[in-house]
């Protein structure tokens, strides 16, 4: 028998095991939606973990089992819900229909017998190319596969730059609306900052929001080119001083962002894990900072980083991207913590580890030493959750010394991405 007839025939016999097994439950099988012989395209595995997730987060407490099947027919889930089986196809059918990747997967339901569209009176699918309905064209072969094919990459990069945008832009407001924050501007006050306000941080995030868009475009191109990365963030950086009347906001969130995001994008279509991020990121950094440190010495004009490297041998936001931004992929999820009590947890622990150039910069090397000190005491006490009054105090303490960790609050927006995108990755 042909191998992938032989392999559609075991993902029946697996259905048909699994409804017996498990009498009370309807079974859900979530699998690519794709033409030709090859099943499992690199570039759209990405999708399988996406709506994987989203089953997870839908049916949550009902879901009594499920698991990962590899097949030459398609790798598949497929899940045991203690729910009615027309309930879970009418939940599919709006996971399908409202999301940009739905057409490129199939939700099967079975509750003694497959549940189909027309059995809910609900609309037939139609074909990814044009308005007819999905069936006729691919009884007609309507389409060629290049013609399908293009068109599936076209959705899945249009995906990909929007839905990675809006969980950027989301972070950088998650960071900037958190309160208390060690002397940082948020929505509350300035913090001790007497050149920027709340206002001007809404500013600059409008004006950076194509510059991001560009960057997730980047790791979509297969001549991927790290001095276009260079060339997008001297434009963001223009823009963000014309938006903020000179201020600089965020400068090393501008370089990060360029880095982590297109390193990100690649990853996810190449079908790889946190490991080929984390490199991916430190050879990106390395084509974009070259030499500059063995030069430093020799500059005319030194900028303050240039002379805190000097002086203390620390390289800042660049140094922690040339070593691949290992904080954001050691500090713990704290999956278990809800709300912006997550979000303290991992600035805490940024502040505890990160050599921050911003810190020495508007203080001395020495506070920085405090600081750390200060961020370890209270992760020892338990956290943030276990010391409000602590992180409140401090909070005030530091703005009256003009301490702002700003190099972690823009690891804590790249950290926040992370956590929110990772379920694109392999592993």
């Amino acid at each position: 028998m042909n191998p992938v007839l032989k392999a559609r025939e075991l993902r029946a016999n697996m259905i048909d095991e699994w409804s017996v097994n498990h009498r009370n439950s309807a079974i859900l099988v979530l699998k690519l939606n794709v033409v030709g012989d090859e099943k499992n395209i690199k570039r759209m595995q990405f999708i399988l973990a996406f709506f994987h997730h989203q089953i997870i987060k839908l049916f949550s407490h009902h879901i009594g089992h499920y698991q990962f099947v590899s097949s030459l027919d398609g790798d598949y889930y497929i899940y045991a819900i203690d729910e009615k089986g027309r309930l879970i196809k009418e939940r599919t059918i709006v996971l399908e229909d409202h999301n940009m990747i739905g057409r490129l997967v199939d939700m099967d339901v079975y509750d003694h017998g497959a549940i189909s569209r027309t059995d809910l009176s609900c609309d037939l699918r139609t074909c990814l190319v044009c308005e007819e309905y999905a069936h006729i064209c691919a009884r007609s072969k309507r389409h060629s596969k290049t013609e399908i094919f293009d068109k599936v990459n076209q959705i899945i990069d249009e995906f990909l730059v929007n839905h990675i945008s809006t969980e950027t832009i989301k972070a950088i407001y998650q960071e900037l609306d958190l309160f208390p924050k060690f002397g940082l501007v948020s929505s509350h006050d300035s913090g001790c900052h007497t050149d920027m306000t709340y206002e001007t941080f809404i500013k600059s995030i409008f004006a950076l929001k194509p510059f991001i868009k560009e960057y997730i475009e980047v790791g979509l191109t297969n001549e991927f080119r790290p001095v276009v990365l260079q060339e997008i963030g001297q434009r963001a950086e223009n823009k963000m001083f014309e938006a903020t009347g000179g201020t600089n906001t965020h400068k090393g969130l501008i370089f990060l962002l360029g880095v982590f995001l297109s390193a990100l994008v690649k990853t996810v279509l190449e079908h790889e894990g946190k490991a080929y991020l984390q490199q991916s990121i430190q050879e990106i950094t390395k084509d974009i900072v070259g030499d500059y440190y063995e030069h430093v010495e020799e500059k005319q004009e030194k900028t303050n980083g240039d002379i805190i490297y000097l002086n203390y041998g620390l390289k800042g936001i660049r140094g922690e991207a040339l070593k691949g931004l290992p904080l954001i992929f050691q500090i713990p999820s704290f999956e278990e913590i809800y709300g912006v009590c997550r979000l303290h947890e991992y600035l805490i622990r940024l502040m505890a580890e990160l050599d921050d150039t911003t810190i020495v910069h508007k203080t001395n090397y020495q506070t920085l030493i405090e600081v750390q000190k200060d961020m370890k005491s209270i992760i020892r006490s338990g956290g943030y959750c276990l010391n409000k009054e602590t992180v409140h105090r401090l909070s005030k303490e530091y703005k009256t010394r003009m301490i702002s960790p700003g190099g972690s609050a823009d690891l804590l927006v790249i950290k926040i991405i992370y956590e929110e995108l990772k379920v694109f990755l392999r592993d």
